[in-house]
């Protein structure tokens, strides 16, 4: 006689449902005050947060792995989950429980990886993800930090690559699914996360069209990247990743920025290393760094900026020595120095806040 399948409660049938659209995540199905996760998701987050495997009763004598948090402990269990090299989708109940008739709706909200979650609390660092797109032994790129809005974009040749993106040290980086990128030297240098993307959206025509719509434009000659044809595919890549696979929003991007090669130093990761501009040699740690010790910016956006510039060193003379006026003006007048910063530590990181108001994140506090 044929054994019976066991019969699903519906809140299992519903977490199966939404557990199928995404495959290759760990779900964190929220059920009241607990985010709870069952059967594979539940062993690979019991085993990376160190927290307790139990069973849940699916109907008819089933037994289903299951391992939970606090809704609130979603801050300090995350960054572990995505650390650990996992897609954390983030499903949500929709409506009211008091008010639901019959199981409570859910749905997934937002799904995090290595290159959109924010890891560093003082803000002074960018987090970029990346997507590169190449053609005729040419690479164009685009990185994108989903706290700021920022998004930059560069084309190099093909063997620059490696350089081009140590500016940037992207967290994850996107490929067409057909790359081969365990072999490539920009992976095996800066080991990054990385997302295959189907090869029919990296379509440079809608990729353009996919900017120009966003930004409300006839065209992208406004922002200096006409002519970039394989960053701008790039770009319309991520914005399509973001929106439709990550289920965010890109409303807060207001600009693209080229990355321009001319007047600026070219330093290579052995140079960067051995100078140690940004991690020291003997802790791996900033202290000690050329960035530690020149960094008494008063903001976050002005850490973010003084990065920047250090990873790209100015070689034209004229702007150069503009910096060098601005610098010897403010030290030759140290009071009005002094009441400039007392009024810049007022400021809240407006580029975040924004960025927060316009995903959804942002709470009075």
């Amino acid at each position: 006689m044929k054994a019976k399948k066991p019969v699903q409660t519906p809140l299992m049938r519903q977490y199966g449902d939404i557990k199928r659209k995404y495959p290759d995540t760990i779900l964190l199905f929220r059920m009241g005050d607990f985010f709870e996760t069952f059967n594979e998701d539940a062993k690979i987050t019991a085993r990376i947060l160190g927290i307790v495997l139990t069973k849940r009763s699916n109907g008819a004598a089933a037994d289903t792995p299951l391992a939970g948090f606090p809704h609130h402990a979603l801050d300090n269990y995350l960054p572990k989950l995505v650390n650990a090299g996992h897609r954390v989708a983030i499903c949500e109940q929709v409506e009211d429980p008091k008010l639901a008739q019959g199981i409570v709706k859910r749905e997934v909200v937002e799904v995090v990886t290595p290159g959109t979650l924010t890891l560093d609390r003082t803000g002074k660092s960018n987090q970029f993800i990346a997507c590169l797109y190449r053609s005729k032994r040419r690479a164009g790129y685009a990185c994108y930090d989903p706290a700021t809005g920022d998004v930059f974009l560069g084309e190099c040749a093909e063997n620059e690559l490696t350089e081009a993106l140590r500016k940037f040290s992207p967290r994850e980086v996107l490929v067409d699914e057909s790359v081969t990128y365990s072999t490539e030297p920009w992976y095996r240098e800066l080991r990054p996360f990385v997302t295959k993307i189907e090869g029919w959206i990296f379509d440079p025509k809608e990729c353009a069209e996919r900017l120009t719509t966003h930004f409300t434009v006839a065209t992208l000659k406004g922002f200096g990247v006409a002519e970039m044809e394989l960053a701008v595919t790039a770009a319309g890549v991520l914005f399509y990743h973001n929106v439709t696979n990550l289920n965010s929003t890109m409303d807060h991007v207001s600009r693209l920025q080229p990355v321009r090669q001319r007047g600026y130093m070219s330093l290579d990761g052995f140079t960067v290393r051995n100078l140690e501009v940004f991690q020291s040699l003997a802790s791996q740690g900033t202290h000690g760094t050329l960035l530690d010790v020149l960094d008494e910016t008063a903001t976050p956006g002005g850490g973010r900026l003084l990065r920047r510039w250090l990873a790209r060193p100015l070689c034209d003379v004229d702007r150069i020595r503009r910096r060098h006026e601005i610098v010897a003006a403010l030290k030759a007048k140290p009071e009005l120095l002094n009441q400039l910063r007392d009024r810049l530590q007022q400021f809240v990181d407006l580029e975040r806040v924004l960025s927060k108001i316009s995903l959804g994140k942002a709470h009075p506090k």
